[in-house]
């Protein structure tokens, strides 16, 4: 070979062309059989850049199939539904002649352009979840009518909770239904993504495609150099720094390519100089390295595209690019030829991979984005269907707040109509949050926003925070009025009921004489006996006053009177006034109007769970099945689930604990936060009758930080009872105390004692537990004094668990046994089986205590029994380490294995007491046990420990860590009876 033959070997460069797919074989082989063999849904799942979009494009192409293929934005844009619309839009520009019925009419909101083709729309619906029902309905009705077989979203980790709920409805239909492919990043997910339930559904195929080895590193670089082979040590270089991501080796390949770093010598590809060339890691500096050698047509027309986002006319790209349209195609040209661009069958163009066009996004300037995100907006709102998401994105991105609210505002409406609450609550917070919303017009937008979607406490608070911002600004009376009264009503959403009642009795005044109804709402709202130190009279006086404005007006709504009444009779419950009853019973039965069937709804559910906090469940079972009877035929969807949770946990009480299990389960994903939390404090009950405190305590907190405040008037979904009765039964007393300061401080000052009945017990135990013998006798009577002639069957139990106690740390196990099987038979009628099992074990360990052994360990048999039939195993096996204990066997080991050299509970409570310097008979009074049976567990510990004397044994668990300092808060038993 010549000199000059040499070095034109050197310095020959390939043509690059696309990459083939390499090392996707069995992958695509799995797909094909799953779509063939199991009907289901099939997930590509996979970080970014590791070969899903092109896996799935090649599964398409072997299809006979109709596939309706929707592709979700990379940057999130909020459109409801939007990946859809789109989709079917390209699958067909017209839907005369379809077999559809009326019920596509609610498609006209997001297919405008086919108003004249699609039936009338439909009345609308109050409910925002029964409209998204519907559409999505009528959504799955158009899909079947173009004979679509194979339904596939890209990047579903970046879909519209609208659109997860389609695939989640067509899923319940699998024998009708399309055949689902979607791909996605798990990193990438929510935590609260109804995605995460997609796919952990029962029937999902699964592929996970990984990184490329070296040999297939070398194949997908030959595959763009025309099948030439490529050197081992380049294809080893490659796969080194690229980990074997195909995006990331087709991106280095290019950058070699453009550097011209890429050598052909002795029939191999190579790269220059191992030594001198470095590849970035980063796929990113990659991209932008490429970017920056090409030329400033192609640079422009691509940084227009980053803003446009997706795939997009030339025309347009051009006008945003601010280019001719020649100029603007052969700057396109030039990128689809530098492979960063792709062209679908439409001719539109867009970039092949999600992460270049990120990397062109940001590495912009501000002042480029936002002329560019300008020209976007200004050439969209020429487009005949205006998608207004869209162009709200970018007037906000263009500094136009005019612009911005306005499409904004429209695309907020869009979502609500089309059942999309939580997207419309996203983008009206955008405005506020962005300063484009200013002065009275803050509380207007406040007025539109479906609060109730907001995605926990946190936006709330943001809203405040404008609020408050408003309120201290010019304002004229009336607008002061609305801006204080939605402020308020702020306020109480996120738990500062004390402030929000300050500045509702400042609307009030403003509001009777403008807005009547509005009134109405405030003065109920100062009714409701919540988080203030307000007593019981001051409640009664909002909620006397909110009567005489409704019967002084001469015509009220008979949905507006309806919702008056409904919330009167709960109201009077909650203060725990038996008139409640009497008004329930005398509500009018009529009353079909949309607005009167949703404030009966609305009002059953709120007199069930009343009705749960008196303890009367046989009526609370009937007011809730009522209020989901109603909300499900009229598709009140959001209100359905929230009275399910409530039946969920009235199924707990009374012990047909499988439903709730199920419940919870299901609901720990919510989007509401609401029912979030109840699933929490559900879940963490259940933790806990297993015997696992740790994580119930985990769960129980969780709720807190969740969900809307809860205190004593949500009786046993309170959880500072939950967080006390866990305490107690881990041997903490006083943080059961400090648990229940709050709640019991608020019963004392409304002196609403009925809302007492959940913690009385815990409280006086914890008091006794801690040495506060006194006090725990003040507060039993007074609670006693407050509930007595209350036809409150929880009140009842309570009076008794709470004599029980008093009486067994009196050292009088025989009256205090008495009164333990009165509670359980209180209990017992309720029904609440559980509570009525613990009620009896405390019962036969006082008779045990009491010497009376025979009858007690007969108890302790079927206590053991019906605990263990519920699924209670931890409390299930304290009891059978009583009997052990006594020397009686029962069944088998239910729960963890024996406890070994470890300590048992019994045995740590007993040695707690013991380190504080009791002896063995104080320790029988406080613990309910005989003297006998201290000693054998004092003695079992003694032997673990291998301690000579109870001293040593003392020593040795402060020790160890076992049992606190001595100076803590004794031990209490585990029961929580």
């Amino acid at each position: 070979m010549t000199a000059a033959e040499s070095v034109g070997a050197l310095v020959r460069r390939p043509d690059l062309g696309i990459p083939r797919l390499v090392g996707r074989d069995r992958d695509l082989s799995a797909l094909g059989q799953a779509l063939d063999e199991r009907p289901g849904l099939v997930v590509v799942a996979g970080e970014a850049g590791i070969g899903k979009t092109r896996l799935l494009h090649e599964l398409l192409g072997r299809r006979p199939e109709t596939a309706l293929v929707a592709v979700c934005p990379p940057f999130r844009e909020p459109y409801t539904l939007g990946p859809v619309v789109d989709a079917v839009r390209r699958l067909t520009d017209r839907v005369t002649g379809l077999p559809l019925t009326g019920l596509a009419g609610a498609l006209r909101p997001v297919f405008p352009e086919w108003a004249g083709q699609l039936p009338p729309a439909p009345e609308p619906l109050p409910d925002a979840a029964a409209a998204r029902h519907r559409l999505l309905r009528a959504l799955v009705e158009l899909v079947d009518a173009l004979g679509v077989g194979l339904f596939v979203v890209e990047d579903a980790h970046w879909a519209d909770e609208t659109t997860l709920e389609l695939l989640l409805f067509l899923r319940a239909r699998p024998e009708r239904s399309p055949r689902l492919v979607l791909t996605y990043r798990p990193e990438d997910v929510r935590p609260q993504s109804l995605l995460r339930r997609l796919v952990a559904q029962a029937g999902v195929t699964r592929l996970e495609p990984g990184p490329l080895d070296i040999a297939g590193t070398a194949d997908l670089v030959s595959s763009m150099l025309g099948g030439e082979p490529v050197s081992e040590e380049f294809a080893g270089f490659l796969h080194d720094h690229t980990d074997g991501l195909p995006l990331a080796v087709e991106e280095s390949v290019r950058l070699l390519y453009d550097r011209a770093d890429l050598v052909c010598e002795d029939g191999a590809w190579l790269r220059r100089d191992v030594a001198e060339l470095d590849v970035p890691p980063s796929i990113r500096d990659a991209v932008l390295e490429r970017t920056s050698r090409l030329g400033p047509a192609a640079r422009a027309t691509l940084a227009a595209l980053a803003v446009l986002e997706g795939e997009r006319a030339p025309a347009l790209v051009a006008e945003v690019a601010g280019l001719p349209l020649p100029e603007a195609e052969n700057g396109l040209a030039e990128a689809l030829a530098g492979g960063l661009l792709h062209e679908d069958r439409d001719a539109r163009v867009g970039f092949r991979h999600m992460l270049a066009a990120r990397s062109v996004h940001h590495a912009l300037g501000a002042l480029e984005r936002g002329r560019l995100h300008r020209r976007a907006g200004a050439a969209l709102e020429q487009e005949l269907v205006r998608r207004v998401a869209e162009l709200a994105r970018h007037f906000r991105e263009a500094g136009d707040p005019d612009r911005w609210a306005a499409y904004a505002g429209q695309a907020a409406d869009h979502a609500i109509s089309s059942g999309d609450p939580r997207t419309a609550f996203g983008l009206l917070l955008d405005l506020l949050a962005g300063g484009a919303v200013r002065g009275a017009a803050v509380s207007r937008l406040v007025q539109r926003m479906p609060l109730y979607a907001a995605p926990g406490n946190g936006p709330l608070r943001e809203l405040v925070t404008v609020l408050r911002a408003t309120a201290a600004g010019e304002l004229a009376p009336p607008e002061r009025t609305e801006v204080t009264w939605q402020l308020a009503r702020l306020m109480f959403h996120v738990g500062d009921v004390e402030g929000a009642s300050a500045e509702m009795e400042r609307a009030v005044p403003g509001l009777v004489g403008d807005r009547p109804v509005a009134a109405v709402h405030a003065m109920m709202m100062l009714a409701r006996p919540l988080g203030t130190a307000h007593p019981a009279a001051h409640h009664r006086a909002w909620l006397e006053r909110a009567g005489r404005l409704v019967e002084d007006r001469p015509d009220p709504a008979p949905e507006d009177r309806l919702s008056f009444l409904m919330d009167r009779a709960a109201t009077l419950l909650v203060l725990g006034d038996p008139a409640g009853w009497t008004a329930a019973r005398d509500l009018p039965a009529d009353g079909r109007t949309p607005g009167e069937v949703l404030q009966r709804a609305r009002g059953f559910a709120n007199l069930g769970e009343a009705a749960m906090l008196w303890g009367r469940y046989a009526d609370a079972r009937h007011r809730l099945d009522a209020a989901a009877a109603l909300a499900e035929e009229h598709q009140h969807l959001r209100l359905r689930d929230l009275v399910g949770a409530t039946l969920a946990h009235l199924d707990w009480l009374t012990g047909h604990w499988s439903g709730p299990r199920k419940w919870q389960a299901s609901a720990l994903d919510a989007d509401e936060p609401v029912l979030r939390a109840d699933a929490l404090l559900l879940a963490g009950l259940l933790d806990a009758a297993h015997g696992d405190h740790r994580r119930a305590r985990e769960r129980a907190l969780a709720a807190i930080a969740v969900g809307r405040p809860r205190g004593p008037a949500d009786g046993s979904r309170d959880p500072s009872a939950v967080l006390a009765r866990l305490a107690i039964a881990a041997g903490r007393p006083a943080e059961a105390l400090a648990a229940t300061d709050a709640a019991w401080r608020l019963v004392e000052t409304k002196e609403l004692w009925l809302w007492a009945a959940e913690i009385a017990p815990l409280r006086v135990r914890a008091l006794l537990e801690t040495g506060r013998a006194a006090e725990a006798a003040r507060a039993a009577t007074a609670f006693a004094a407050g509930t007595r002639g209350a036809d409150a069957p929880v009140a009842t139990a309570a009076r008794l668990l709470t004599a029980a106690l008093l009486a067994r740390a009196d050292g009088d196990p025989g009256r205090a046994a008495g009164h333990f099987e009165e509670a359980a038979t209180a209990w017992t009628t309720l029904p609440r089986p559980y509570d009525a099992l613990l009620a009896r074990e405390s019962a036969a360990d006082c008779r045990l205590a009491a010497g009376e052994r025979e009858g007690a360990v007969d108890v302790l048999r079927e206590v053991f029994d019906g605990l263990t039939g519920l699924g209670a195993r931890g409390d299930a096996d304290r009891v059978r380490h009583t009997l052990a204990d006594e020397g009686v066997r029962v069944g088998t080991r239910v729960g963890r294995p024996g406890y070994g050299d470890r300590l048992s509970p019994r045995e740590l409570d007993v040695v707690r007491l013991l380190v504080e310097g009791r002896t063995s008979g104080q320790i029988a009074r406080v613990l309910g046990l005989s003297p006998r049976t201290v000693e054998k567990h004092v003695h079992s510990a003694m032997r673990k420990r291998d301690a000579p004397s109870r001293t040593a044994l003392a020593v040795a668990v402060v020790e160890s860590g076992d049992v606190p300092l001595p100076g803590n808060a004794p031990q209490p038993p585990a029961s929580t009876g």
